[in-house]
Parts: C-alpha cells; sequence; structure tokens
C-alpha cells in the first residue's frame, strides 16, 4: 500500500483515540467516517466502478479514494438466476495508487430463495489499472480484470476502455467512453468443501453460453454531466441500449437509477471519500 495512504490511516486512528478520551467527545468516532472530505465524485455501475450503468470507464480517481454503495440489478437483468430473481450488489472501491483501483463486491441474490442456494453471496475482486492519463488530444485509457480464482462467479470485468471529455457550453460537459470487452471468462467449477487450490479446477469458457453476456464485445457510451452536480447517461453494453441519471449531494453521496433497454428499472446509490484528507477539526487537535 501507498506509504503516504497508510500514515494516513494511522493518523486517522490516533485522531479517534484523542477525541475518544475527551468528555463529550464519545459519539465522534461514528461521525468522523462520514466527514472526511473528498477530492473527487464518481457514477458507479453496476459492479461498483466507475462508469455508466453496465459499462465502466476510464477515470482517473485520485489517491486514497474510497468508495462504498449499492445497485439493484433488475429480473431481466440478472446474472445468476436470469428471469427469476433480482440482484443486489454491494461494494467497496479503493485507489490504493493515482492508476491502480481495487474494487471488492458481493452479489446477493434477491427474493425467497433456500438457504443452501443463498448462501453469503457471489464475491467478486477487480482491478483496473489506468495506462494513460487523460491529456488535452488524448484520452485516458484503462484495463479491468476480475481475478480468475473465484469460484463460478456470476459476472467479470474483464475489458478495456478510453475515456475522453468534451466542455461543451454552460458547466455543460460530455464524458465519451468507448472500449471492447472480452468474450472469453476464467471459470473455476470447484465446491467451497474442496477448494484447497485458486488455480485448481480453472477453464477459459466463452460467454456466448451464458444466458447474459456481460461485456462482451463493444461497449461504449456518453455521460452528459452539469457541472459536479448530476447528469444524464446513454450507454450501449454490449447486449442493450440502456439510460439513466445521477444527481451528487454534498460533494459526496450520489443516487443513480436507469432504465434497462426500455424494460426495467435499475438503481443505487454510493458516497465517496478521500483517506488521505482529514476535517480541520481533527487537524487542530493533532496539533493541540
Amino acid at each position: 500500500m501507498n506509504r503516504n495512504l497508510t500514515k494516513s490511516i494511522y493518523r486517522l486512528v490516533d485522531y479517534i483515540h484523542i477525541f475518544n478520551t475527551k468528555k463529550g467527545n464519545r459519539l465522534l468516532p461514528f461521525l468522523v467516517f462520514f466527514c472526511v472530505s473528498t477530492c473527487s465524485y464518481s457514477q458507479m455501475n453496476i459492479s461498483g466502478k466507475p462508469g455508466l450503468i453496465f459499462v465502466p470507464t476510464a477515470v482517473e480517481t485520485k489517491n486514497g479514494s474510497f468508495i462504498f454503495g449499492y445497485v439493484h440489478n433488475p429480473i431481466n437483468y440478472s446474472f445468476r438466476q436470469n428471469g427469476k430473481n433480482s440482484e443486489s450488489t454491494y461494494f467497496i472501491n479503493l485507489t490504493i495508487f493515482n492508476r491502480l483501483d481495487v474494487n471488492l463486491n458481493l452479489m446477493r441474490m434477491n427474493g425467497k430463495i433456500p438457504d443452501s442456494q443463498r448462501g453469503i453471496g457471489d464475491r467478486q475482486l477487480d482491478l483496473k489499472y489506468l495506462i494513460l492519463k487523460e491529456k488535452k488530444y488524448i484520452p485516458s485509457l484503462a484495463v479491468f480484470v476480475s481475478a480468475p480464482f473465484g469460484i463460478d462467479n456470476s459476472f467479470t470485468s474483464n475489458a478495456m476502455v478510453a475515456t475522453k471529455t468534451f466542455n461543451l457550453i454552460n458547466n455543460i460537459s460530455a464524458q465519451v467512453t468507448g472500449g471492447y470487452g472480452s468474450p472469453y471468462y476464467f471459470k473455476r467449477d470447484e465446491s467451497e468443501k474442496t477448494n484447497y487450490n485458486i488455480f485448481e479446477g480453472l477453464s477459459l469458457e466463452n460467454k456466448k453460453d451464458l444466458k447474459y453476456r456481460y461485456l462482451s464485445g463493444p461497449i461504449g457510451g456518453v455521460n452528459l454531466r452539469y457541472a459536479k452536480k448530476g447528469g444524464i447517461m446513454f450507454e450501449w453494453d454490449s447486449q442493450h441500449f440502456n439510460i439513466g441519471a445521477y444527481g451528487v449531494l454534498f460533494k459526496k453521496w450520489t443516487i443513480q437509477a436507469g432504465v434497462m433497454n426500455f424494460d426495467q428499472i435499475t438503481f443505487g446509490t454510493s458516497y465517496a471519500l478521500n483517506l488521505k484528507s482529514l476535517p480541520k477539526r481533527l487537524k487542530q487537535a493533532n496539533e493541540n
């Protein structure tokens, strides 16, 4: 982990201890987490990455950026039980370096499901590496890779995308994204009871055999943004055309919703922090 980010985390723990020893500040540690300032915001896609609705984008997130949230995936576009159960995805996204993001997500099926089938849910680890940062005439370029050692993951994010921002008029900008999702994915057909080797039972599969092929082929979309307050989105996720909208509250909290293929509604929310920036009150306490 980046040394500066590690120091910031340790410093945050020290501040919590300082305020815990002062009378009348017992509740502060529970509030600190929601008061840490943020240097940027992001609209998050279905798997918890900065993006549109299903499509990820190659936008740069600042070092120390920490985003967590929830997204609802409707029945007709669910991955595990397509056409039977909707899904809920819980995620956290951490930028360790300016170019490297780590994403953890947990996908659970909704509705009445036997406990033997529900379990904890599908857990997945994804990485994003920013190959090129956006410049005046150059788009940003990023590659997304899902860890191959998950057991029968419901969806994978193996793709390469480019994103370019165009400033239009009156604080309106167009963030254009285009890329390609891999038509292949790694599958491990193993049981948790016999899962002793993360490379056991690993095979390369074609997404054409799946009922819903996530990011398989050309992908792209546009995010029309107004200042840093919200925007509307249009995307092609390699299978369907989707539209959506989002709004940003307090520069940190994003609320989003969309319509999949003019058919069913998806919605979600996320909260963005930066672990390297701390409130002034905490800084003053450390100085005292």
